[in-house]
This record gives structure tokens, sequence and C-alpha cells, in this order.
């Protein structure tokens, strides 16, 4: 069974995978997600996982609280993303989620809180 962390992983830091791929090995063909209330199928999931590959250098999750019974999920992590501009933001993000019978994300609901965000400054380095 994949876990968020082993998924968000896949999806934005390991670029031996393509994002269709990584989306491929965690989420099921009927893959649906809701972030602060908006909802997003599978197709829109994996364009906003490819915009997030070209704006994201590196993403370290923290993971804070997990539990799993059968095909319910629920987490709670942090997430700090490097932009590749030198920007960070850092958000706190709670999850409940469903599994296909394979193991992979059927449906994911989340909310997120922003913790920090920096943006490079123009001229420095």
């Amino acid at each position: 069974m994949t876990t968020l962390k082993d998924a968000i992983e896949d999806l934005l830091n390991n670029r031996q995978l393509t994002p269709a791929e990584a989306v491929d090995r965690h989420f099921g063909p009927g893959f649906r997600q809701r972030t602060n209330g908006t909802w997003d199928d599978r197709a829109t999931f994996l364009a906003r996982i490819n915009h997030f590959r070209d704006v994201v250098a590196h993403a370290t999750i923290t993971v804070l609280d997990e539990l799993g019974d059968a095909d319910r999920y629920a987490e709670r992590h942090v997430i700090d993303l490097l932009e590749r501009d030198g920007g960070r933001i850092r958000q706190e993000v709670y999850v409940f989620a469903t599994r296909d019978p394979d193991g992979r994300f059927a449906r994911i609901e989340e909310t997120t809180l922003l913790l920090e965000q920096q943006q490079e400054m123009p001229g420095s380095t």
C-alpha cells in the first residue's frame, strides 16, 4: 500500500519517473482530489504535478501523524518546497483518503495551512 510520503517523493523528487508514471504508481484510474474545497479529477491532478515539477526544485515531507485502517487513510504532514527561483513555501497538510483494492489512492481530501512563504528578492543570491 502506498503512503502519501512515498507518493510525494515520486511525484516531486524522483525525476527518474515521469509525472504520469509517478501518478500511475500511487493513484488509481478514477482518482479524485479535493484541496481546500476544490475538486480535481486525475487529469487535472496530473497537469498540476507537471506544473509543480517545473517550479519545485525539491520537496521535503515530514510526517507528523499517519493512520491506516483497511481502505481508509489519514495523515498530517509538513511539506517544505524549495522553488527553482529560490523561494520557499512550508505548509501543514491534513489528509483523509481512501485506497483502491490494489493499495493506490482512490480519493484524497486535504486542507492546507500556510506556515511560511519566502520569495527570492530580485538581484539577491
